[in-house]
């Protein structure tokens, strides 16, 4: 993602696109998917952070050797937080209504990975699925969601996890 062409002009010890939101809010501010003032940048922040909090439990289970054990503990936890979160979305479908933003993408690449996981949880929660339909009607998504490479099995963890995802 990051080379010479892409515009970024950033140093970092580490190899490059390794700090993966940094990029996401780099292409939303470079393709209009940023938010437009205070209030909306603060809305998308905490949208943005709750799916890194979301993000982190899912693979912290999915890499804990005692993952069938945990599962039942972490889906109760799940089932409160995406309650939460489904209210904070509201009529959406969209962080910020109907203004699609960056942390859009995030928001549904998890959801798309728990519902690998937790199919009912996810279906559980009606603003939840308007938000992941709306995403997957966005006419220059539609092709991907409807490739074969995207309906492939694939790894959403290390095929060495315990729920690699496939």
């Amino acid at each position: 993602l990051i080379n010479k062409s892409s515009g970024i002009n950033a140093e970092w010890p580490l190899r490059p696109g390794t700090q993966s939101i940094a990029i996401v809010r780099y292409l939303g501010r470079k393709f209009g998917l940023y938010p437009s003032n205070e209030q909306e940048q603060q809305r998308c922040e905490m949208a943005e952070q709750e799916i890194v909090d979301f993000r982190t439990a899912f693979g912290r289970l999915c890499y804990d050797k005692d993952f069938d054990t945990k599962k039942e503990e972490y889906l109760k936890g799940l089932e409160k937080k995406l309650s939460a979160f489904d209210r904070f979305l509201g009529d959406g479908p969209y962080v910020l209504g109907c203004k699609l933003t960056y942390v859009d993408f995030l928001i549904y690449e998890y959801l798309d990975q728990i519902k690998k996981l937790a199919p009912d949880h996810v279906k559980a929660f009606a603003n939840i699925v308007k938000a992941m339909t709306a995403f997957e009607s966005l006419p220059t998504l539609q092709k991907w969601f409807n490739s074969e490479e995207y309906k492939a099995p694939r790894y959403i963890n290390s095929p060495m996890s315990k729920f690699p995802g496939n």
